[in-house]
C-alpha cells in the first residue's frame, strides 16, 4: 500500500503544479497501467493540495479552485504569493483532519440524498449571487451569458469541456491582464490570518465540501461561492476555497465506498469497493497530508523563484499559448472555439466591473434547466 500511495503522491504532484493538467486527465492517461484505488486516491488528494501553484502564480484555474484566482492574484501582486500557498496547504491539511472527524455524521446522511435537493440549492445560490451585486443588471447578464455558454459547451461531445470553460472564464482574462506586469516574486509566506480564523473558515469549507460531495448538482466551486458570502476578506475566502476542494474529494471517495455513487472522474475509475476499505483510505489520506506538508511549500517556492527570473509578461504570454495548445490537443477546433467564447465572457465580466463568481452560471444554469 505504501508504494501505491507514494506513486499517487508523485503523480498528484505532477498534475497539481502543471498548468492546465487536471487530475482527471492524468487519471485517464494512467488508465492503461491499471492504477490501484489507493494510487488514484493519493493522486487526487495531493492534487487538491498543490493546484494552488498554477492558479496563484500563473492564473490557470482548476474546477475546484477557479474562484481563488482573483484574490490569489491580488495577493501575488502585493508580494504575498507564498502566503497564498501556505494558506492553501494548511487549509487542505485541516480539511483532511476535520473530514475524518465528521465521517461518522457523513456516513449517516450520505444515503439520504434526493435528486430534488440539488436544484433547490443551486437556484437559491444563483439568486444570492446576483442580489449581492451592486450592478445587478450586469451581473445577471454575465450569469446568463455564462449559463447559455455552459449549456452549449457541456452538450457538445468534448473530451474536456470544463477545461475550456474554466480556463476561459477565470484563467485567460487574468493572464492577459498580467501582460502589463513586469515581474512577480514569490513574496512572503507568513499568513496574515489568525490561527482561530484559519481553523474556523477551514471548518466552514470542510462542511461545504461535505455537502458538495452529497449533491451532484452542487459542485465544489458552487460550495466555495457560499464561502464568498461568509468570508469578508481574501485570506478567509481562500481558506474556504481550498478546504472545500480537499474535503469534497475526500468525502466523495467515502460516498463512493458507501453508496457506489461516483462524484468525480478519479473516483469513477476505482473498482467497486465497500466501507471495509475505509481504514486504508484514511491511512493514505494522513500519509499524503504529512508528506505534502513536508515538501509542498518548498517545491512551490522553488518553482516561483524560477518563474521570477523570467519577465512576467513573457511567462503569461507563454502560458496563454500553452493553454491554447492544450485546448486544441484536447478537442481541436471546437475546443478552441469554446475556450475563446469563455474568455470573451470572462473578460466582459471584468469590463462591466462585476465579480466573476457570476460566471459560475456556466455550471449553475444547466443544472437548473436540466
Amino acid at each position: 500500500m505504501l508504494r501505491e500511495a507514494l506513486l499517487g503522491i508523485i503523480t498528484g504532484t505532477l498534475s497539481g503544479v502543471t498548468p492546465g493538467i487536471h487530475v482527471n486527465t492524468l487519471a485517464l492517461i494512467m488508465r492503461g497501467s491499471l492504477p490501484s484505488a489507493v494510487t488514484l486516491f493519493a493522486m487526487g488528494l495531493t492534487h487538491t493540495f498543490l493546484d494552488v501553484f498554477p492558479s496563484t502564480f500563473l492564473g490557470v484555474p482548476d474546477e475546484g479552485s477557479a474562484l481563488s484566482i482573483l484574490p490569489a492574484h491580488r495577493l501575488v501582486l502585493r508580494g504575498r504569493g507564498m502566503e497564498v500557498v501556505r494558506i492553501a496547504i494548511l487549509s487542505s491539511a485541516l480539511a483532511v483532519i476535520l473530514s475524518i472527524l465528521l465521517l461518522p455524521l457523513y456516513t449517516l446522511i450520505a444515503p439520504l440524498y434526493t435528486p430534488g435537493t440539488g436544484k433547490a440549492v443551486v437556484l437559491l445560490l444563483s439568486a444570492l449571487l446576483i442580489v449581492n451585486e451592486r450592478n445587478r443588471g450586469s451581473a445577471f447578464l454575465i450569469y446568463l451569458l455564462s449559463g447559455f455558454l455552459g449549456i452549449l459547451v457541456l452538450s457538445r461531445p468534448l473530451r474536456e469541456p470544463l477545461y475550456h470553460l474554466f480556463t476561459g472564464l477565470f484563467g485567460v482574462p487574468v493572464l492577459l491582464e498580467g501582460l502589463s506586469s513586469e515581474k512577480v516574486t514569490p513574496g512572503r509566506a507568513e499568513p496574515l490570518i489568525t490561527r482561530a480564523r484559519l481553523i474556523l473558515f477551514s471548518l466552514i469549507g470542510t462542511t461545504l465540501g461535505m455537502v458538495a460531495s452529497l449533491v451532484p448538482a452542487f459542485t465544489a466551486s458552487q460550495a466555495a461561492l457560499i464561502g464568498s458570502f461568509l468570508s469578508k476578506d481574501e485570506r478567509s475566502f481562500l481558506t474556504v476555497v481550498y478546504s472545500v476542494n480537499t474535503a469534497n474529494f475526500l468525502f466523495s471517495t467515502v460516498n463512493y465506498l458507501q453508496t457506489g455513487r461516483a462524484r468525480n472522474g478519479v473516483v469513477a475509475m476505482m473498482p467497486p469497493l465497500g466501507l471495509s476499505h475505509l481504514p486504508a483510505f484514511l491511512l493514505t489520506a494522513l500519509l499524503t497530508t504529512l508528506t505534502v506538508l513536508l515538501y509542498g511549500e518548498p517545491l512551490s517556492k522553488a518553482l516561483a523563484e524560477a518563474l521570477s527570473k523570467v519577465p512576467y509578461r513573457l511567462v503569461n504570454g507563454a502560458v496563454v499559448l500553452f493553454l491554447i495548445t492544450l485546448s486544441i490537443a484536447f478537442d481541436g477546433l471546437p475546443g478552441l472555439l469554446a475556450l475563446t467564447a469563455s474568455s470573451i465572457v470572462g473578460h466582459l465580466a471584468l469590463e462591466l466591473g462585476v465579480r466573476r463568481t457570476n460566471c459560475m452560471g456556466a455550471l449553475m444554469l444547466p443544472v437548473i434547466l436540466r
